[in-house]
């Protein structure tokens, strides 16, 4: 296929196009009529001129500036010039400028062979119009008198900025010469938009390299091929374990009510206040955060946190499970919350073609369910939860995957380490004679009277000890001791 030019599009002759011309409405005043915010000049390109059709294709007369009355088409792009036949028209000759299509979706034509597509404007044998002109410049008369020899480019093409998947195609209508364009180079004679195709790689999920929510992008055609679009603009920061204003930093700033901090996106108690006391593997710092002992004085630049006492990059070391991106230090479904348009899917937190709509590459098949493109060796291949389909086989989420500092991976998602007492043991969150996370002098986790103990009292203290008899009584001092030592744990755990 012929090359993409852009910013200027130069014919064989060495003419720069396209160029003003006497015509009442150029393309120039056009786009501004509709809000485009289009250069008819830096912007015009020759290409993409092959296109993959998706859902819900679409065409509409826009601009007539000729006297021409003539056949807008399709053709399935095979590698060779279409014959006559190959050409399926969309909007007939004599349609009036504002007429839009209303045929078979090309992807449900019987003619479509299910591959690239392009556009002609089809010349009439009983108008002066004669010749049929292409989207790809390939398939036009060839400039044979001029240096380098060349095909004559009929069609300029402009991505729509207003309008997602669609182009406008600007035709010139007149018959090319061997040595001359023929044409006044305006490329107001017919125009169209179509709309619900693509270029080749576009529509696909990319990464922007920009941080937290912006970092998730769509590929978006160009001149020279594709580009990779945010596909959310930064919002301003919430409590949600998201870097939202896309500054490198998560959750940062006065995000909770009074009293609260944000800790790994949830707003909880600060352990500032005294009354929410920190597991006994964390100390308070100045912020209200329990954090490591070695991390209480360190501050970090933006997009670092502290890890055993040094600053560094959040996702340094990651490897989330299956499924899951690293943004800003926290593993997650960059696809939670996300909602699509129709046709569409999210694939790594960009909305992007289904894969109904648009065919997978790559030797990928589609998953119906989903609408992703998967690997061909896991088409009909169902897993289990915490589970993903490779290479045909259902394997653990988890597998090969590096949680962030201070988590674990279970079920395919990193979640936080079981926090412990100063003791060691597992911190249950609550505390007292018989309450979740009792200890053996708490009392039986099961409501039942106390187990027998005895006192040592040689030192002069009323301390409980673990005892071996099944019948004896519990002294008064020690269960005074007792109660008094789970209420002073239930105030620290709360």
């Amino acid at each position: 296929m012929a090359a993409t030019a852009s910013a200027t599009v130069t014919e064989p002759s060495n003419q720069v196009v396209p160029i003003a011309s006497g015509d009442p409405v150029q393309l120039n005043q056009y786009f501004a009529s509709v809000g485009e915010a289009i250069d008819w000049k830096v912007d015009a390109a020759s290409g993409p001129n092959a296109f993959s059709p998706l859902c819900g294709f679409d065409a509409k007369f826009v601009l007539h500036g000729a006297a021409c009355a003539l056949h807008f088409a399709w053709y399935n792009e095979t590698g060779s010039p279409p014959s006559s036949t190959d050409l399926h028209v969309i909007i007939p000759a004599g349609s009036a400028v504002g007429t839009t299509f209303s045929g078979t979706d090309i992807k449900s034509d019987p003619a479509y062979k299910g591959g690239l597509v392009g556009f002609a404007l089809v010349g009439s044998p009983t108008q002066q119009c004669t010749e049929t002109h292409y989207s790809n410049p390939a398939w036009n008369r060839v400039c044979s008198g001029c240096n380098p020899v060349a095909p004559w480019i009929t069609t300029l093409i402009y991505p729509s900025r207003n309008v997602p998947n669609a182009f406008y195609l600007a035709f010139e209508d007149g018959p090319t010469g061997a040595t001359s364009f023929n044409n006044d180079g305006d490329f107001n004679d017919d125009v169209y938009i179509v709309s619900g195709v693509t270029c080749v790689g576009g529509g696909q999920a990319c990464d922007t390299g920009k941080p937290g929510i912006c970092a998730s992008g769509f590929t978006q055609c160009t001149a020279n091929g594709t580009t990779c679009k945010p596909s959310t603009a930064g919002t301003a920061e919430k409590c949600n374990g998201l870097d939202d204003n896309c500054d490198g930093q998560t959750d940062e700033g006065d995000l909770c009510p009074s009293g609260q901090v944000c800790d790994k996106g949830t707003c909880v108690g600060s352990c500032a206040s005294g009354e929410f006391a920190c597991p006994g593997d964390k100390v308070c710092n100045a912020n209200g955060h329990c954090v490591d002992p070695r991390c209480k004085d360190v501050t970090c630049d933006a997009g670092k946190v502290c890890v055993a006492g040094t600053c560094k990059g959040a996702c340094d070391d990651v490897v989330c499970p299956h499924g899951q991106t690293c943004r800003a230090g926290t593993c997650a479904d960059s696809c939670a919350g996300v909602t699509c348009e129709s046709g569409q899917v999210c694939d790594n937190g960009a909305c992007v073609t289904s894969c109904d709509c648009l065919p997978c590459t790559g030797g990928k098949s589609c998953d119906t369910a989903s609408g992703l493109c998967i690997e061909a060796a896991c088409a009909g291949v169902t897993c289990t939860g915490g589970q993903h389909c490779q290479a045909g086989n259902c394997v653990d989420a988890c597998s090969g995957a590096v949680c962030p500092a201070g988590q674990t991976c279970e079920a395919g998602n990193c979640v936080d380490k079981p926090a412990t007492d100063s003791d060691g043991g597992v911190d249950g969150g609550g505390g007292g004679l018989n309450g979740p996370g009792a200890s053996p002098s708490d009392g039986p986790a099961d409501g039942g009277t106390l187990q027998s103990a005895s006192v040592d009292d040689s030192s002069g203290c009323g301390c409980v000890v673990a005892g071996g008899g099944g019948g004896e009584k519990v002294e008064i001092a020690g269960l005074a001791l007792a109660i008094a030592t789970a209420f002073r744990r239930r105030r620290t755990r709360r």
